[in-house]
């Protein structure tokens, strides 16, 4: 908190009194109301259901300044009855499952034309570090962040993270999803180069000394052939190594050794949508969380994924369909998955994933999603996952 307060003070320093008063008045407020219901049914375990009525607030000054800064909150807090609400991860798991209220940004930054560099706390959109928009409350990320857009079309990113906040606490620590990152903290570099039709690259490197380092690729390739139809290819590459002294090897969420390699080919219309996604992990290392949130891969579902560790297989084909409702966007979807492990260790599992997503206005959504995975051990429980989420923003 003390760091927040700082932050936000040091910027009349970098602003003249008339600058600073224009720079509030011209700010802006972003916020969203989320009430979000979520039932966890397993075999021969205890259930756990809880519903939450929550969301976040932020108040940014007029970022057209040089100097800008920016304040957000975020809370998820119980309502109705609950059972075992620290296992749907809405609440404050620091505190018995309570109500969750989390300074999730806090930053001043400076832009010129090409580049912004951020001191704070922030949300990032990486791929083993982000938000994960699965719950009300999100990661984020405290250290100095840069972005750099001085080449066209491309985008260049540093950061260094010293502490991280996950989405049941509302501490920034030095712990990861997969563990420690002791005194040196995580440092990435990445670069993202988006052509305005055809392909996307992208590379990243987490240096993590003192918990493992990370180096990834992705190249996505799309055309339409003039059919109306968009046709996509993708390919993804994860290579994890150099464990530091708080590394786990066998950690489901990341360790040194990942090895994983995902395929994607897809074809959507204005109304119909089907993908079939590979990814198969030679390693031992799992990377469901990453260094926070959730990594993305493209075998991610609700629950069931290809990123876990004891060298997964998966296929999953994704299918989806816009009802045609006139001004409304409206999806329903199935997405199958089957997941074999090459490694004794592990579990092989298959899952059914189906949601129903509606916009009513520009603010108003409703989601709606189900997901069962029924593993082939006995010893593993069957379970079933149903999220209904409700939000308005503003």
């Amino acid at each position: 908190m003390k760091k927040n307060i700082v932050l936000l003070l040091s910027l009349p320093l970098l602003l003249n009194a008339t600058t600073l008063s224009d720079a509030i008045q011209n700010g802006h407020v972003d916020g969203e109301i989320k009430l979000f219901y979520y039932h966890i049914d397993k075999k021969d375990a205890p259930n756990a259901f809880a519903t939450s009525l929550g969301g976040q607030l932020k108040y940014t000054t007029d970022t057209k300044q040089p100097f800008f800064a920016s304040l957000g909150f975020h809370t998820s807090n119980p309502i109705l009855s609950n059972k075992n609400e620290e296992k749907t991860y809405l609440f404050n798991n620091d505190k018995d499952a309570s109500a969750l209220i989390a300074i999730s940004e806090s930053f001043i930054a400076y832009k010129t034309q090409e580049r912004v560099i951020r001191l704070g706390n922030v949300l990032l959109n990486t791929p083993m570090m982000n938000n994960d928009t699965t719950r009300i409350v999100p990661w984020s990320y405290q250290g100095f962040f840069y972005t750099g857009t001085t080449l066209k079309d491309t985008k260049v990113q540093l950061n260094h993270i010293s502490a991280i906040r996950s989405h049941t606490s509302d501490r920034y620590t030095k712990e990861s999803a997969s563990g420690d990152i002791g005194s040196k903290g995580v440092t990435m570099l990445s670069f993202h180069y988006a052509h305005p039709k055809r392909y996307n690259l992208q590379a990243y490197y987490y240096y993590a000394p003192d918990l493992y380092s990370t180096f990834i690729a992705q190249a996505d390739y799309s055309f339409d052939l003039h059919t109306n139809v968009l046709y996509c290819f993708g390919v993804q590459y994860f290579k994890s190594g150099n464990g530091g002294r708080y590394n786990q090897r066998e950690n489901k969420n990341g360790g040194d050794d990942i090895d994983l390699i995902a395929l994607r080919v897809a074809a959507e219309s204005d109304t119909i949508g089907v993908a079939l996604n590979y990814s198969q992990n030679f390693g031992i290392s799992g990377m469901v969380k990453g260094y926070g949130g959730l990594t993305k891969t493209y075998t991610t579902s609700m629950i069931a994924n290809g990123r876990g560790n004891y060298k997964p297989e998966t296929w999953m084909l994704k299918l989806s369909y816009e009802l045609p409702l006139k001004a409304k966007e409206s999806e329903l979807a199935l997405w199958l998955t089957d997941t074999k492990v090459h490694d004794n260790r592990g579990d092989s599992f298959q899952a059914y994933y189906m949601h129903y997503r509606h916009r009513f206005t520009k603010e108003l959504s409703l989601y709606v999603r189900y997901e069962h995975l029924n593993y082939e051990k006995v010893s593993t429980n069957d379970s079933s996952y149903f999220r209904v989420i409700s939000s308005y923003e503003f």
